[in-house]
């Protein structure tokens, strides 16, 4: 019944203008998207997901867009090399889980890869 109900809130929310951007913006070599099914991002991960980043060799430059009302937003992450990219990617991929009922995450590799928690399936 709650995860029913936060889907029907954050479907609703996705026609309000909280919908989360599409693709990866020219300059990120990954791009790391936070969402939320109307409960907000899930800041564990978000925590761990920038820990990382900030304290890898690989990065260069990282940029964090918000883009909702509940802590929404897309990190674009710039990598020192292709190497360093296929790392951050697979590091962070690992991070997220298949499943959360807490928010959606997605990851994506500027050649098009991309892993993403979903809702739980129903039982």
């Amino acid at each position: 019944m709650i995860r029913a109900l936060a889907l029907a809130v954050g479907v609703a929310l996705a026609g309000c203008g909280t919908m989360e951007p599409a693709a990866v913006r020219e300059g990120c070599d990954v791009e790391v998207s936070f969402g939320s099914y109307a409960m907000g991002v899930d800041r564990d991960l978000k925590a761990r997901i920038v820990a990382f980043v900030d304290g890898s060799d690989d990065v260069v430059d990282t940029v964090e867009t918000p883009w909702g009302r509940e802590g929404e937003s897309t990190l674009c992450v710039q990598a020192a090399s292709s190497a360093g990219t296929n790392r951050i990617y697979d590091r962070v991929a690992s991070m997220i889980p298949a499943h959360s009922e807490r928010a959606p995450t997605t990851v994506t590799h500027r050649d098009g890869r991309t892993r993403s928690s979903t809702l739980p399936p129903r039982s």
